[in-house]
């Protein structure tokens, strides 16, 4: 670019037909038409859930106790008959719930290594999106690396500001 550039000017009107063609013959100038939501996903509360194309198979769970004769028409809890869930499996006998590391994310992320922080609060929302699901495997495996880089986070906050404490400690009095 050689000097100042060229001042605006905006478009001409008269040559906005050649910017914006005109529509093609035959499309009528009639406003768009608005379709309403339609139900969700799921189907409404209350109502049985729709046959399965296949033939579901009963598995009980290892930890539940055995049936003593003959099939039960309802499955106890413990069992799983081939049918998606709706609502999130409850922790199981003395299982706790994953710790998801939120706060101390936060905290490390200001005060010790924004960078790995940052990730660590990445994965702490993890933790709580799949506590939401109901994905324990997932929230466990998700809170293990928060853990993880908090820690490390922390460790290096605390290097770098003892660190600096001793440079500054020595560039003054010697």
């Amino acid at each position: 670019f050689e000097g100042d550039p060229p001042p605006y000017s905006p478009p001409d009107p008269k040559s906005l037909h050649l910017l914006y063609p005109p529509f093609p013959g035959g499309f009528s100038q009639q406003v768009p038409v608005i379709y309403q939501p339609g139900p969700g996903p799921f189907p409404p509360q209350g109502t049985p859930p729709a046959p399965l194309p296949y033939p579901t198979v009963c598995i009980p769970h290892p930890d539940a106790p055995r049936a003593a004769a003959g099939p039960p028409l309802i499955p106890p809890p413990g069992f799983y008959n081939g049918q998606p869930s709706t609502r999130p499996l409850p922790a199981g006998r003395g299982q706790r719930l994953p710790k998801d590391y939120m706060v101390e994310s936060v905290l490390v992320t200001v005060f010790c290594c924004l960078l790995t922080g940052v990730v660590a609060l990445v994965y702490s929302h993890e933790t709580r999106a799949a506590l939401g699901r109901g994905d324990m495997i997932q929230a466990n495996v998700a809170s293990k690396k928060a853990q993880s880089l908090v820690l490390f986070s922390l460790l290096f906050g605390l290097f770098a500001s003892i660190s600096w404490v001793i440079y500054v400690l020595v560039a003054l009095y010697l």
